[in-house]
């Protein structure tokens, strides 16, 4: 697949392992990255090396979590992907979610595209359910740019952060992600266009505009627990007739690897 072909398409990925999910047990991972002196100490090889700085600290990591170091080698293997199948990307539209965005940046990494822009778009979060009552404080435009991260300044998104409602319906969940769809992908000039959201965002982007229905929320769950890490889909654009057309690389697929105890040596000795 290149980009020889006259057919717009829009390639949604949901982003790579995140933190929080990794290291979930009785104590937050970020009260243990932080030694007496205030200083970060990852405590596990999957926990970053580096956090980008913000102006709440290691704490707006709570709500706003990176991802493992294996997330960031998950999205630079779909990067490959992407390269190996001679996918090439002419615009990228990105979740404020911090996850999302380092996963854009490994998967542009992985292509050897560092040079693309990322948009931030507030538009492509996911459903604010999600988020008990608590809307994340994300990074600042400023704050990633001077992370070192690839950030367009210039974009202007279709919804801004005031317009996000916590307390959105399911269905107008749906209609948020259709109307992102609508505007970002048929409006746009562009040939291939990459999103990078969220586990739903691969049902919510493509459902409305393919002529389905809004999601019960049994169905959604249902489908959430079925898009792992870096799922991805794609949806062509044939003269305003969308079609989704199943995902454009392989499958990315490995096992659990949970901590090791050396004292289990011993429970047998």
């Amino acid at each position: 697949m290149s980009n020889n072909s006259s057919q717009k398409r829009l390639i949604i990925a949901r982003h790579g392992e995140r933190v929080d999910f990794c290291f979930n047990d009785h104590k937050h991972w970020t009260e243990k990255v932080v030694d007496p002196n205030g200083r970060y100490r990852p405590f596990n090889l999957n926990i970053p090396r580096n956090l980008p700085k913000r102006a709440n600290g290691v704490a707006g990591f709570r709500t706003d979590t990176p991802l493992t170091e294996i997330g960031y080698l998950q999205s630079k293997l779909i990067g490959r992907a992407f390269r190996d199948k001679n996918i090439k990307f002419d615009i990228v539209f990105v979740s404020p979610a911090l996850r999302c965005i380092q996963t854009a940046i490994g998967i542009l990494k992985g292509m050897n595209a560092g040079h693309i822009k990322l948009n931030i778009e507030p538009g492509l979060f996911e459903w604010l359910q999600l988020c008990r009552n608590i809307l994340p404080t994300w990074m600042t435009i400023d704050e990633l740019i001077e992370a070192g991260y690839p950030i367009s300044s210039e974009y202007n998104p279709v919804f801004k952060i005031p317009d996000l409602n916590l307390s959105e319906s399911l269905s107008e969940y749906y209609e948020r992600s259709y109307k992102i769809t609508k505007t970002l992908f048929e409006k746009s000039r562009y040939q291939t266009i990459l999103f990078v959201g969220h586990g739903s965002s691969l049902d919510a982007c493509t459902r409305l505009v393919t002529g389905g229905q809004n999601r019960n929320t049994n169905d959604f769950y249902d489908i959430l627990q079925r898009t792992p890490y870096l799922s991805t889909i794609q949806l062509n654009d044939n003269e305003k007739k969308y079609e989704i057309v199943g995902s454009p690389i392989p499958p990315l697929k490995h096992s659990v690897n949970n901590e090791y105890d050396f004292k289990i040596v011993h429970k047998y000795a």
